[in-house]
């Protein structure tokens, strides 16, 4: 019956996620932040802001200092008028994000009060919890990050998912701010 219980005990442990690092008591979660399962650093999980971000890890600061926004691209993101909020799920352990996720923290840098944005981090399993979702945004089902969620205000205050960007900006040579500011175009005119 030990042995039973042992062996059931083992397998559960080995269910958890990876990023969990066993602390002093066996199961326990450990003090302090967790750690990716790869690179074995802090990982930023759930809802985040832009201060927190750059704080995280150098990378995201390195390619900040990297972003070259145009006067175009900068009057585009300002001109918009109509309510979205743009919710980015990215993981700080993903050189994708390092690479995409600055571009929106420097158009961040002169917001639009029109445009709200939630930044959501993830562990590698890529599962945001339903209550870190923003008020009236439906939760998705990510698969690769980062992904920027575009959803438009209703009437109503309800939110709508009218287009993201996924990974990547959609065609080559564009960077992910122009890939924005054209995903909230494109919307604005639907």
């Amino acid at each position: 019956m030990k042995a039973v219980l042992l062996a059931l005990g083992t397998i559960g442990l080995m269910g958890q996620s990876a990023a969990v690092v066993l602390g002093p008591r066996l199961g326990a979660l450990p003090d302090g932040p967790l750690l990716d399962s790869k690179d074995h650093l802090p990982l930023l999980l759930g809802a985040t802001t832009p201060k927190a971000i750059l704080a995280h890890r150098a990378t995201f600061r390195d390619n900040l200092s990297k972003v070259s926004l145009s006067a175009d691209v900068k009057a585009r993101w300002k001109a918009f008028r109509q309510p979205f909020t743009l919710v980015v799920v990215f993981g700080s352990w993903c050189g994708d994000s390092h690479h995409q996720l600055p571009d929106l923290l420097a158009l961040e840098a002169d917001p639009n009060p029109f445009i709200e944005v939630h930044y959501l981090g993830v562990n590698r399993d890529k599962v945001v919890e339903r209550a870190a979702w923003p008020k009236g945004c439906a939760p998705q089902l990510v698969a690769r990050v980062p992904t920027f969620y575009l959803f438009a205000t209703e009437p109503g205050g309800g939110q709508k998912l009218v287009g993201s960007v996924v990974e990547s900006p959609p065609h080559a040579g564009q960077s992910m701010a122009e890939a924005l500011v054209e995903l909230v175009e494109h919307s604005t005119a639907l």
